[in-house]
């Protein structure tokens, strides 16, 4: 049965997305007396109606069903994917969940004296570069800037980029990408 603060979570939704119900009704493509009665949690939705509602909401139906103390997802280091570029210079470890939607974490260590050259992600994609110990020179469309520990920069992910570590010692960052999301 899909009741229990689903109508409660759907209804915190559409506001802070300021939809009106007529408006999420129609993304969703479903009747609005059935998004009210929904919203209210009178009867017992069929998986179809929530899942519709939750794709309109750009969310997904375990946001919407799972309880709020359930929502905790620990990633154990030994499930942790690593990666390592073929001349071994570059080793990160991605320490985002692996279903993570539209988002991807990894921590990495760059050999001293060595490069990695970063691929291109999908249009509208945004990476952001956090040196924890170090110093990286960041190179993106032909722009370098030099990074020591502390520093972080922001560029977009769908050019090339290149992460050379012109010390002696090794360096570790921290990388984040979001790719751009498609709502509605």
């Amino acid at each position: 049965m899909i009741t229990n603060l689903v109508g409660t979570r759907i209804r915190a939704i559409r506001a802070k997305r300021n939809l009106t119900q007529q408006q999420l009704a129609d993304l969703a493509k479903i009747p609005r007396a059935t998004l009210a009665s929904v919203e209210r949690d009178d009867g017992n939705p069929s998986l179809a109606v929530v899942h519709k509602i939750a794709s309109a909401l750009g969310t997904t139906i375990d946001d919407l069903i799972v309880e709020e103390h359930q929502r905790v997802q620990a990633i154990r280091k030994n499930k942790m994917q690593q990666l390592e570029s073929g001349d071994g210079a570059y080793q990160a470890t991605i320490i985002s969940p692996a279903d993570a939607r539209h988002m991807l974490q990894q921590i990495f260590h760059l050999k001293a004296h060595s490069s990695y050259e970063g691929k291109p992600h999908p249009p509208g994609s945004e990476e952001y570069l956090h040196i924890l110990k170090g110093e990286v020179l960041l190179e993106v469309a032909g722009e370098s800037v030099r990074l020591k520990q502390g520093d972080s920069a922001r560029f977009g992910g769908n050019v090339h980029h290149l992460y050379t570590n012109p010390s002696g010692a090794e360096s570790i960052g921290l990388v984040t990408i979001l790719e751009k999301r498609d709502i509605g």
